[in-house]
């Protein structure tokens, strides 16, 4: 009867044993599975801290003379432009952040072709702002079939970084002025024939292919002072 009894006294307390190894089993997977989740969330908060630093970084040097080239991109205005593409948050290099200036500005230039388009259609007469603007279509045409192949020249020379190949760099950057050249001329026309004030829209363009150069120019360490616009 005392075994018995032992024995019966003994299965609560093997009972409650078990019961508070699986309760500190538990906790420790919950403060793993914790701790995991929060070096994750810190890994991608530095991640967005260091693209952060790398956008700041580069619109320093777009706002002063670091360039050969006469780029120019005041510093709060450059910031603002890339990082209204989230995609820039998540730029490793100056390379990543060349493709977002390529989306960026393939986006302004269809806006602008939209604009175009809504003035030839509000145009009734045939003169010289009708031509201004027509000559202006023709150009952004062209650009929209043009930044494709430029983007896909840089996409050559984008793993390489600093040790491009020159000869492939200075490819990309022939490309780029000549998306250059398509807005400064529209540009001109718009000024010789149309209302001054409104062409700072057209201006603004010219301001991303500034941008998009510039990071050609960081991201390739290839500096060209003869752009052409």
């Amino acid at each position: 009867m005392q075994t018995i009894a032992k024995t019966m006294a003994a299965r609560p307390m093997t009972s409650i044993a078990l019961a508070a190894v699986v309760l500190l089993v538990s906790v420790g997977i919950t403060k793993v599975a914790g701790d995991d989740s929060r070096n994750a969330g810190s890994s991608k908060g530095n991640d967005m801290a260091r693209a952060g630093d790398l956008v700041v970084e580069v619109c320093k040097n777009m706002s002063s003379d670091i360039l050969k080239n006469k780029v120019h991109f005041d510093q709060e205005p450059c910031i603002s432009v890339l990082r209204s593409d989230n995609s820039s948050a998540m730029a490793k290099d100056h390379g990543d952040l060349v493709m977002v200036a390529f989306d960026l500005l393939e986006h302004r230039s269809k806006e602008i072709v939209s604009k175009i388009d809504s003035f030839l259609h509000g145009l009734k007469v045939h003169n010289w702002t009708e031509r201004a603007f027509r000559y202006c279509a023709a150009d952004y045409a062209a650009m929209l079939h043009t930044i494709p192949l430029c983007r896909d020249i840089f996409l050559d020379v984008k793993p390489m970084g600093t040790k491009a190949d020159q000869f492939a760099a200075m490819m990309a950057l022939n490309c780029v002025d000549r998306l250059g050249m398509a807005t400064r001329d529209c540009s001109l026309w718009l000024v010789n024939n149309w209302d001054y004030d409104q062409v700072e829209a057209f201006d603004n363009v010219t301001s991303h292919v500034s941008l998009t150069w510039g990071l050609i120019e960081m991201a390739t360490g290839t500096l060209d002072d003869h752009s052409n616009w």
